[in-house]
């Protein structure tokens, strides 16, 4: 298993305005935590979108849904409100969760083929872009985190819109069941 060392002690945004430890969220249970690209993004509401469907089945194996972004906290809320209410949203403005999981940061992996290609996709599909909320050549991630600051999962996107199979994490978070 992974152990990214310096993850649990970032300091990310709750919706109430309080600064949290990223580890808490993970410390009595499992979490699935989707880093977001930005808050205004259609690939990440894409992505918001897939993980809502299957909150019940995370969980029923136990675990967390929370998203991380990186915008200011207007955002984190509105993005909430509009693309998964109900689920725990945290903003990290200063990327420190970002840098600790090695998120790619750039605009070749942000307008490059693949991920003009997944915007059309994600357009397609009914999702709109709503700004850039955020920082707009910062890259996301999933990962499955257990207590103990364990790691039973990790996805880095390689470009915007490059996101893991959902099964695969729900068969991870399984897994450390």
């Amino acid at each position: 298993m992974l152990r990214p060392s310096d993850l649990p002690e970032c300091r990310v945004i709750a919706l109430s305005g309080e600064v949290v430890r990223l580890g808490d969220e993970w410390r009595d249970h499992p979490a699935v935590v989707v880093w977001l690209r930005h808050f205004g993004c259609l690939l990440c509401k894409e992505q918001a979108g897939a993980f809502r469907e299957r909150r019940q089945e995370i969980e029923a194996l136990g675990g967390r849904l929370v998203f991380v972004g990186n915008g200011e906290l207007i955002w984190a809320r509105q993005f909430e409100a509009g693309e998964c209410r109900g689920c725990r949203v945290l903003t990290d403005p200063g990327l420190g969760s970002y840098r600790a999981i090695g998120a790619r940061r750039g605009w070749r992996s942000t307008l490059g083929p693949a991920g003009v290609a997944a915007g059309i996709r994600a357009f397609r599909h009914g999702y709109r872009q709503s700004g850039v909320r955020g920082v707009p050549d910062q890259q996301g991630g999933v990962y499955v985190m257990l207590p103990g600051d364990r790691t039973a999962y990790a996805y880095l996107s390689g470009s915007a819109g490059d996101h893991p199979p959902i099964d695969a994490v729900l068969d991870a978070l399984r897994a450390a069941g």
